[in-house]
C-alpha cells in the first residue's frame, strides 16, 4: 500500500505539502484546492509547474479530489458540471494523473438510482476519450449516503473500467442510515475500490466529530488487516477533517477546500499520519 495526503487538509502551499510528504516518506500527493483555487480553475502553466515540482521530488499525483457532480440534480447544473469535467480531465492530463473523484448529486427526493446512472453517459464518453477513470465517493450529503447505495449505483452504471469507487470509511460515521464502516461498508464496495480516503470520527451528543486516526469509531485495525490480506496495492490518502483547537463546520464538511478549510490542519495531519503509519508498521512486522 502507498500513502498520500489530500494537500489542502493542511495547506494551500505546495512547498509545505511537499515538506510534509518528505517528512513522512509519502509516495504521492492528492490535490483538491491549491493556491486557494479548485483544480479546474488553475492555469495550464500552474498545473505544469505542479507536475514538474512533484515529479522532481519523486511524488506521484495520485488522484484529483474534485467535486464533480457534488451539486443539485437540475439539468442546468448538470450541464455546468460536464464543462467542469472537461477542464478537470485536461488538468489530469497535464499533471499525469489517471483518476479523479466524483459524487452522485446532493440529496433530493424522488430521484431514482436509474435516473442518476443515466446522467453518467456523457461523463463516460469523456472519460473514455481522455483515458481517465472517475472514482465515485459516498457522502452523507449526496444521493449515495453510504457504500451500499454507492454499490447499487455502480452496479447500475456497470462500467468498472471507467467508473470505480473511493472507499471512505470515515464518512460512514456521518451516514444518516448508520452504515458500519467495517465490515459492512467495506464488503459492499470492495469490488470497485481503486483508492481509499482515511479519516476517523466519533458520534457525540452534538453529532459526529472527526478525530485523530485510530481514536474514533472506524475499525482501522480490521480494515488494514483486510486490505493487507487482499493484496490491495493502491493508496491510503489522508483526508483528515480533524483540526487541533477547532472543528470544521458543516459548510466546510459539505464543500471542503480553500485557506479557511486548511487552517490549523498541519499539526493534526502530522498526528494522524504518524498514527496511521504506526498501525501499518505493527501489521507489517
Amino acid at each position: 500500500m502507498k500513502l498520500s495526503i489530500i494537500t489542502d487538509e493542511m495547506t494551500q502551499d505546495l512547498d509545505e505539502a511537499i515538506r510534509f510528504a518528505q517528512t513522512f516518506h509519502l509516495n504521492g500527493l492528492e490535490l483538491r484546492t491549491i493556491d486557494g483555487q479548485p483544480l479546474e480553475a488553475l492555469s495550464e502553466k500552474r498545473l505544469a509547474e505542479i507536475r514538474h515540482i512533484c515529479h522532481e521530488e519523486g511524488l506521484e499525483i495520485c488522484n484529483l479530489a474534485s467535486s464533480f457532480f457534488k451539486c443539485s440534480y437540475s439539468q442546468d447544473q448538470r450541464e455546468k458540471e460536464i464543462e467542469k469535467l472537461k477542464r478537470l480531465l485536461q488538468a489530469a492530463h497535464i499533471v499525469e494523473c489517471q483518476t479523479l473523484r466524483g459524487f452522485a448529486f446532493f440529496y433530493e427526493e424522488n430521484v431514482t438510482p436509474e435516473q442518476i446512472a443515466s446522467t453518467f453517459e456523457k461523463p463516460l464518453a469523456l472519460l473514455k476519450d481522455a483515458g481517465k477513470q472517475l472514482l465515485l465517493e459516498s457522502d452523507p450529503s449526496v444521493m449515495t449516503t453510504n457504500h451500499r447505495a454507492l454499490r447499487h449505483l455502480l452496479d447500475t452504471i456497470n462500467q468498472p473500467e471507467w467508473i470505480g469507487a473511493i472507499f471512505d470509511p470515515g464518512n460512514d460515521i456521518y451516514d444518516p442510515q448508520g452504515e458500519i464502516p467495517y465490515p459492512d461498508g467495506f464488503l459492499q464496495i470492495q469490488p470497485y475500490v481503486k483508492h481509499i480516503h482515511i479519516k476517523d470520527a466519533v458520534l457525540t451528543p452534538e453529532g459526529p466529530t472527526c478525530v485523530c486516526i485510530g481514536t474514533g469509531q472506524v475499525d482501522y485495525a480490521g480494515i488494514l488487516d483486510a486490505l493487507l490480506a487482499s493484496g490491495y496495492n493502491g493508496y491510503l490518502s489522508l483526508e483528515n477533517h480533524y483540526r487541533k483547537g477547532r472543528t470544521i463546520d458543516e459548510a466546510q464538511m459539505k464543500r471542503p477546500g480553500g485557506a479557511d478549510f486548511s487552517d490549523g490542519g498541519a499539526e493534526a495531519a502530522a498526528e494522524s499520519m504518524a498514527a496511521l503509519q504506526r498501525m501499518l508498521k505493527e501489521r507489517r512486522g
